[in-house]
């Protein structure tokens, strides 16, 4: 591979984001991509330019990068069956409204009652698994925002889960600054579903 073709794997890094990130972004075609065969190749020189053209374009672009803490006030759920990941996000999620569930049946019902604006939902636990309460949290209100969270979460299983709405994944163990980056974009561009149910 040439010095200025990257492998979604290289430019994730270089972009410092989460390659589910990327992959959507080149899907959508909102980052220069192109494939080769049935992968994704990038023009470094032509990310170069797309990334100048975001800096340019925000004029938040600093106070963001330079952001301790995502903007805060929104409401959060966290569903994991793991506690120490529930904590975790508590911790690292202070200024939120953070409500935790430890099971896909859990999280249908406090979305049913209190409808936050971003759920972090674990992709494998107990009862019905992530990408199922994915489904019915979509099926109650598609404009909640989802952030898939996964240790052992395949392509095809991230693809799904892109497929059936969820923003992107963000994979265990977390990297604080990339958490924070997606979970302010979450906000900043929160989805534009309509509510399918009150």
């Amino acid at each position: 591979m040439s010095q200025n073709l990257m492998d979604i794997k290289q430019i994730a890094e270089y972009l410092q984001m989460n390659k589910m990130t990327v992959y959507k972004l080149a899907r959508e075609g909102t980052i220069p991509a192109f494939k080769v065969a049935s992968e994704w190749r990038f023009r470094k020189d032509l990310i170069d330019a797309w990334l100048m053209n975001q800096i340019k374009d925000r004029p938040d672009f600093e106070q963001i990068k330079g952001a301790q803490q995502p903007k805060t006030g929104g409401k959060i759920l966290i569903v994991d069956d793991d506690q120490a990941i529930q904590d975790y996000f508590e911790r690292a999620l202070r200024g939120y409204t953070v409500e935790k569930a430890s099971s896909g049946e859990e999280a249908l019902e406090i979305i049913r009652n209190n409808q936050p604006e971003l759920v972090l939902l674990d992709i494998r636990m107990p009862g019905i698994d992530g990408i199922e309460t994915l489904r019915r949290i979509k099926a109650i209100d598609r404009s909640i925002s989802v952030i898939m969270l996964s240790a052992y979460g395949t392509l095809q299983t991230n693809i799904e889960a892109v497929k059936l709405g969820a923003l992107t994944s963000m994979a265990k163990p977390f990297d604080l600054g990339e958490m924070r980056a997606i979970i302010i974009d979450a906000f900043t561009n929160p989805s534009t579903d309509k509510p399918t149910s009150q």
